[in-house]
């Protein structure tokens, strides 16, 4: 094509030039469109194999299997859950027999008249010194103690619901990780989008100045090509460099060293969509969101801590055992045994056991609130979620749509411009509009994706969607 416009071009050629330039023209477009991936569930084009030296290939699932294994917040989940877990063996211990083993040996020299209790009719007299000792085992255990029992069962909800935080924590970092991820993608197809356009805009600069130079275009048409040629570079060093800061706070996310190369492979396409109704939704959310089931095993606990504290009113059995051996020294020792059996009654504690009954039933009636507003705040971000999806995948349709028009009005606007029968004020126009409808293709396919993102999440289910 650069011979056709670079030479006076003999009027029986001028046909076949004018389909070259056409031909140039439905390549750039075909590339242009194609930047975006597949709109329909297509197959999108491969990213370029990268070694490992110039950076790093990452999928979505990679990225977010990666975040979740190295980010800091995951694993301090992981530090309060073993916490629970002790806690939880502390309040079993409570329970459990305690037994101790104990020896000591004494050297005594007493006054007899003290050790008796009544005087000796020759005055105080001195026995000893002699030496003695003890060797045995005591066991100590709580045959009922309603209020320890209580408290073992509230600890067992409260490491479920340390669990349910942790889960919660990892539903948070794959939120932002998947958002991240998404947005470097838009990025990068922006940037393939705008390489695109400013190969078409440099295109069509010099079909300006060919038909300047063959007398049927004008310098300011000229001028107005080239114009619309900076307008593209400017886009793309936008593109780029918001491309660069998305794979950046992509790297952060996932724990990367700082100026790692990202390379992403997967492509910005329209997803699979579920076909579920609000209340299948809402449902699904109620029982998989890792918030409401803390929050229950937090009542849980509560209700078991409320018990725990009105125990501590009630009797509490209790038995001991010892087994020792004992004797002098010198003399042959002795073994001994003991069983008691004993039970105790508070009776006045000075307001004790009011205190942390009234704190138990404060505690219950914070946690029923909480779970009141989190299923409120659940069946909302479904109904949003729902919503901002359904209008997503309108505004694909539209957007393709509004693609292809503005395609075959540039084709047309071309057309015009290469007879003669107009400037190239319309081909300007028409790129413009073919610029504008490509970002609104590329906006409303991040759209799409993210709502979708969102929907899972509100469901409780976005690592299960993307990282498995």
């Amino acid at each position: 094509m650069e011979a056709c416009m670079s030479q006076n071009i003999p009027r029986f050629q001028t046909a076949r030039c004018a389909s070259n330039r056409k031909a140039m023209l439905l390549f750039s477009v075909v590339a242009l469109n194609a930047s975006v991936g597949s709109a329909h569930g297509g197959t999108p084009p491969q990213a370029p194999v990268v070694s490992p030296a110039s950076g790093v290939q990452l999928t979505l699932q990679q990225a977010l299997r990666t975040a979740l294994g190295q980010n800091p917040r995951v694993q301090q989940s992981l530090l309060a859950l073993a916490e629970s877990g002790d806690d939880r063996r502390a309040a079993e211990a409570a329970l459990m027999p305690s037994v101790t083993a104990q020896a000591f040996g004494q050297r005594a020299k007493n006054n007899l008249d003290a050790f008796i209790g009544i005087p000796t009719p020759h005055g105080p007299e001195i026995v000893g010194p002699f030496n003695w000792g003890q060797l045995g085992v005591e066991a100590r255990v709580a045959l009922f103690d309603l209020s320890l029992w209580k408290k073992w069962r509230a600890s067992q909800h409260a490491e479920a619901s340390a669990r349910a935080q942790g889960r919660a924590v990892r539903e948070e970092i794959a939120a932002l990780v998947v958002g991240q991820y998404l947005r470097a993608l838009r990025a990068a197809a922006s940037v393939q989008a705008g390489e695109s356009r400013v190969a078409l805009a440099d295109a069509l600069a010099k079909l300006a100045e060919n038909q300047q130079k063959q007398g049927v275009g004008t310098k300011l048409d000229t001028l107005r090509s080239q114009l619309q040629l900076q307008t593209e570079r400017q886009r793309l060093i936008q593109a780029q460099t918001q491309r660069i800061t998305a794979l950046a706070g992509l790297g952060r996310l996932i724990s990367l060293d700082p100026g790692t190369p990202i390379e992403l492979t997967d492509t910005l396409a329209a997803p699979t969509l579920p076909v579920t109704s609000f209340q299948e939704a809402y449902q699904a959310g109620l029982a998989q969101r890792p918030e409401l089931a803390d929050l229950d095993s937090r009542a849980k606990a509560a209700d078991y801590l409320h018990q725990a504290a009105q125990g501590l009113r009630l009797p509490t059995l209790f038995a001991t055992g010892a087994f020792n051996s004992t004797g002098l020294q010198s003399q042959p020792w002795a073994t001994t045994s003991q069983i008691s059996l004993g039970i105790r009654v508070p009776l006045f504690t000075g307001g004790l056991v009011s205190s942390q009954v009234s704190r138990a039933k404060s505690e219950q009636a914070r946690v029923h609130e909480a779970q009141r507003e989190a299923r409120a705040q659940v069946g909302y971000e479904i109904q949003v979620a729902q919503a901002e999806l359904d209008a997503a995948v309108h505004e694909v349709e539209v957007a393709n749509l509004s693609v292809t028009l503005s395609t075959e009005a540039l084709t047309q606007a071309r057309h015009r411009f290469e007879a003669g029968v107009s400037n190239n004020i319309e081909v300007i126009n028409a790129q413009d509009e073919l610029a504008r409808a490509n970002d609104n293709q590329i906006s409303a396919l991040y759209r799409l994706n993210q709502s979708r993102a969102d929907l899972a999440r509100a469901t409780g289910q976005l690592e299960a969607l993307f990282a498995r």
